[in-house]
This record gives structure tokens, sequence and C-alpha cells, in this order.
């Protein structure tokens, strides 16, 4: 035999080992409550394409729910992850990719059935609908950007910008309550019981949705404080908020369109009322009314200073 050595594995640059960062394991139950979040915005998309004819709002109310399921998913997986000790930067990546179908795709696509009540993007009539139904799940996916790139592993008491999950929970809770309005609006002939034609017969509803979908687009990507409901449900609490938080439940579980309705636009406008007031408070002292307490402190981590030459993402992801 030779007394020659076999050649040691090359692991430079330009071999598999060198260039390739692989995934040896996933978190089991992690990921299926993500996967649970993902299939449910899926759904939800599915019950949009679907809403047509005599069913139209219940299809529409279908998927309106399913987005909340996805919600109560996206609440439990990371909780998991850190029960569990498996959260790593698999599960947030596949987290905010589902987010964007879930809680961008998903409302979007039943705004813009609810008010076509067909299938339609550049006719007449629906040119500015479709701009409507684009600009929510980009400014949610700029939303989440932006958090993967600002999140850090500390526990926070809130959020930079409106969660995704709180703009859909409010643009679904509008669309569940829809047949309830509209039942009222056409009781008292306020509107025609006609179907949507686009934006040219829209109701006062019809165009409230838009308006309020819009603003909670734009808040995604504002730097108005929204409180942590996730790690408020699913942390410690004084006993009377507890109490209140089981009230609130109650009233739920007995009138769930008007509650849902009531707790997601009180939320929503909550945090857009106080940051009008800090801003306004900013502009008298002289200060900048855009810019938050933490700017001047921040980082820019979107320049990527101290990022090692050639890491990224690969061409084609």
């Amino acid at each position: 035999m030779s007394d020659q050595q076999a050649p040691a594995p090359q692991t430079g640059p330009f071999t598999v080992r060198g260039r390739i960062k692989r995934l040896k394991t996933v978190p089991v139950l992690p990921t299926l409550l993500t996967a649970g979040n993902l299939a449910s915005g899926i759904t939800a998309i599915m019950c949009a394409a679907h809403a047509t004819g005599a069913e139209h709002s219940e299809w529409l109310r279908a998927g309106a729910i399913m987005v909340f399921v996805a919600m109560v998913c996206d609440m439990l997986d990371g909780k998991v992850a850190r029960m569990t000790r498996t959260d790593g930067a698999f599960g947030a990546e596949l987290d905010s990719l589902s987010d964007v179908v879930s809680f961008g795709v998903a409302p979007a696509m039943l705004v813009h059935r609810l008010i076509l009540g067909e299938p339609g993007v550049f006719d007449y009539g629906q040119r500015l609908l479709w701009f409507f139904t684009v600009f929510f799940p980009v400014m949610a996916s700029i939303r989440l950007a932006r958090y993967n790139v600002e999140h850090t592993s500390a526990p926070t008491p809130y959020f930079r910008g409106l969660p995704s999950p709180g703009a859909a929970a409010l643009v679904c809770a509008w669309i569940i309550s829809y047949h309830h309005f509209q039942g009222w609006l056409i009781e008292h002939h306020l509107v025609n019981p006609a179907p949507y034609d686009g934006l040219k017969n829209l109701d006062p509803f019809g165009w409230s949705l838009l308006g309020i979908s819009t603003l909670s687009a734009l808040l995604m990507v504002s730097t108005v404080r929204y409180p942590h409901i996730g790690n408020t449900l699913l942390g410690r609490i004084s006993f009377r908020k507890m109490i209140l938080g089981l009230l609130v439940l109650g009233l739920v579980s007995f009138y769930p369109a008007a509650m849902l309705f009531l707790v997601t636009t009180g939320y929503v406008l909550w945090g857009f009322i106080n940051g009008c007031i800090d801003a306004v408070r900013a502009w008298h002292r002289g200060r900048d009314p855009l810019l938050d307490d933490d700017e001047e402190e921040a980082d820019d981590a979107g320049l990527g200073i101290d990022k090692p030459e050639g890491t990224g993402p690969a061409h084609g992801r």
C-alpha cells in the first residue's frame, strides 16, 4: 500500500461546505404552529377567492375568522419556542414569511373582494381599489422587515409601530361586522342593496373600511408605540387587570362581532391618538414631531457597516 495520506477535505470559499451554512435540525412544535399560521392565511385567501354570489358575506366572514386563527398560532409559536429553548433564526425567518401572507396579503384580499364583489383588477372603477389592496401588504412587509432588523432578544413592553397582527385584526373585525352594518344601513334606506361595483357605488361603511385599512397600513411603518398584547396575555398581570380581561372575554363570547370591532378599533385608535399627542408636545418643545425618543441614540442597522463581505441572502431567494 502507498504511504501517501488521503487528501484532506477542502473547506475553502469555493467548496459546498465553505459556501453553505446548512440547517441540521428544526424545532417540531414551534414549526408546526408557524405552519398553522401560514395555512390559515392561505385558507383566508382561498375564502376571499370563493366569495361570490349569495354566500358572499359568509365566505368573507370565514376568511376573516381564519386570520384570527393565524393570530393565535402566531402568538403561541414564539412562546413555545422560548419555553422549549428551540428558538432560532429559522423560526424567525419562517414566522416573518408566514406573517406577510396571513397579516398582509389575506386581509387585503378580503377587503378587495368585499368591496368589489367579483374578480377584477384594472377595469374602470377598479384601479384605485387595486392601489388600496396592494398598499396594505407592502406596508406589512416593510414593517416586518424593520422589526427583524431592530428586534432584540430582550422583551419589550411595547411595539414601535402597529404590529401586523393588530392591523390585520382591525381589518378582519370590520369585515366580520360588515353584514350587521350593511343590514342596518339597508333597513334605514341609507344605501342601495345592490352589490358593489368597485368604488362607484360604495356605501359609507365601505369607505370607512378603506380609510381604516389605509390608516392601519401607515401606522405599521410609523414609530407610534403600541402595547405588546402577546406578552401581556401570556405573562403576569395584576389581579384587577385579570378580572377586567375576563369580563372583556365574557363580552366577546356573548357579542363576538361587536366586541371584536370595538376592541380592535379602540386598540388602534388609542395608539394613534397618543402618538398625535406626543407629536404635538414635541413640536411645542421645538423638536421634530416625526422623531421618537430613541431616534437620536439609535444605530443605523440598515447600512450594514459591520456586515462581513459575501454574506446575505443568495440570488433567487
